[in-house]
Order: C-alpha cells, then structure tokens, then sequence
C-alpha cells in the first residue's frame, strides 16, 4: 500500500495511508487545495487533482452545509422595503426643512428692518433737527425711470453714509441672493465712484423723493402733488409704510402661493402681507404701498 506524504498550513505529514487521508479529507482537515505526494509522483500536487481521492472529496463534499441562494441578504430585503418610506419621509421632512430655514431667513429681515427704522429715528434726532427724514438729493441714484436721481434705495442707504447703521449687511435681505460686498457698493461717503447704486446693494425699498406727493394725491385726493419732490417730515403719518422687501424684483418669503412680503412702517411695526395683498411677482402697486410708488 503506497504511504502518503502531505501538507496542512505549512506543515508537513507522513508517511501516512490512502485509508487516513480519505479520513482527513471526509473529516475535512484535508483540504482539496492542501498538497499530497507519494513516491513515483514527480512533484507535489492537490489533493483534489488526485484520482485515488475522489470518492472522499465528493463524500466530503455531501457532508458540507449548502449555501445560501446567491438571492438578495436579509440586509438588501430590508432597505428595499424601506427605501420607498424614506422617500416618502423626505417628501414630508424636506419642505419642513426649507420652511424653516425660510423662517429663520424672514426672522432676520424683521432684525433688519427694525434696525433701519430705529436707524431713522436715530437721524431725525442727530441729522435731521427733529424734524426730516435723509433727503439725498444731490447724489446719483437708481432711482426710477420717472425720478432716476433718488429713489428708496438712496433714502435707506442715507444711514450707511452717515454712519448711521453701519453695518451693510443690514441692508440686503437674507432671502436674496443680493451683496453690497460688504459695503463696497454702497461706497462711503455716498454712491461709489459718483456711480448710481447697484440693484443689489440694498435688497429694501422705501421712500423715494416723490414718495410725499403720491401719498398726497392718492391718500389726501390732492391732485398735481404726485409729480412733486418734497421732503419727508417727521410728522408723516405713522400708519404709512417707511419699507419694505424689494418692489423691484419682490421678495417672496415662503412659497408662491403662501409667501408674501414685509413691510415697515412709520411706526416702527413690521405687518406681514401674503401674497393675496401683494402682487409678488410685479411688486406694490399705490393701492397698498402709495408711498413706496417710486
């Protein structure tokens, strides 16, 4: 009977019987990769590429566990029944998301102008002899096409100037995309580089220089006053609006049909007016905000 050599992990045994090998192998402590020689081989070889171990490797092999169908793990079943509820939960937490940080955006355009309006009251104290409003008439501005020289953009960017509100992020709103470039756009000691502002470097409109005519013509029916440039008094009504989100290209906090805009007033209170008071998508119109016309 041929005595057997093989190795296990690196180890070498032998001599040994055909019989203890076929053992091994059904025992499964021979492997069909571990290598086997005898005399009369010319080199070491697998024991699976023996034929005289064939019936213990196939017996070997019946003794074995079967595995499992190559189908999906109990892992892949789970997250594909899951995954159509996670989408529907981003369905619900997503929107929750935006509104929020909608919110938090509007919170801070209500901080900004409230802090303009205590900015006016500031100037009426210290600029205006208690008695007007800024009134930069003398300085290039965006204006309108009807007054390009002054408009609410000027009128609001007057307390940058003055070093009033310095702080120019107090002028954009945090729900636009606008920049003054901290405060480069704004320039200094008016407009920059005698330019006119640029339409993003205060996102508010407010009083412009006809603001007092057309509050006069359409809110006192006296008419030829809405073409007139008068200043803006500290004794104008409290119950008119001094600003508001940008009538240029309208702000619309929140969504198209349940957004809306907001609007200071004379009285430092700030109203929240929803789209169905506002037209967001061309502005305030004189029905609403007559004093912010231009």
């Amino acid at each position: 009977m041929a005595e057997w050599y093989c190795t296990i992990g690196g180890e070498k045994h032998g001599p040994l019987s055909q019989q203890l090998l076929e053992a091994w192998i059904t025992q499964g402590r021979l492997r069909r990769s571990d290598l086997v020689w005898r005399q009369g081989m010319p080199d070491w070889v697998p024991a699976g590429e023996v034929s005289e171990f064939s019936r213990a490797l196939v017996a070997a092999a019946a003794r074995q566990p079967r595995r499992r169908s190559q189908g999906l793990s109990s892992g892949a079943i789970i997250a594909i029944v899951l995954a159509p509820l996670a989408f529907l939960g981003a369905l619900v937490v997503l929107p929750a998301i935006a509104r929020e940080r909608e919110r938090s955006r509007f919170i801070r355009c209500r901080n900004n102008l409230n802090q303009l309006a205590k900015g006016m009251a500031t100037y009426l104290n210290e600029c205006g002899d208690n008695r007007f409003y800024p009134w930069p008439s003398n300085r290039p501005g965006c204006g309108t096409r009807a007054d390009p020289q002054f408009g609410g953009a000027e009128w609001l960017a007057t307390l940058y100037w003055t070093r009033i509100i310095p702080d120019p992020g107090v002028y954009n709103c945090p729900s636009t995309s606008d920049s003054n470039e901290q405060g480069v756009e704004l320039g200094s000691l008016g407009c920059p580089r005698g330019a006119p502002l640029s339409r993003d470097a205060v996102s508010y409109a407010a009083m412009g220089s006809r603001s007092v005519g057309v509050y006069m013509e359409s809110k006192q029916n006296k008419p030829g006053y809405a073409s007139s440039r008068l200043a803006i008094r500290d004794d104008f009504p409290p119950n008119e609006p001094m600003g508001s989100d940008d009538t240029d290209e309208p702000i619309n906090h929140g969504g198209r049909d349940s957004g809306g805009m907001a609007v200071l007033f004379f009285d430092s209170h700030i109203e929240y007016w929803t789209y169905t008071r506002v037209d967001l998508e061309t502005g305030v119109g004189a029905g609403d905000l007559c004093a912010l016309k231009n």
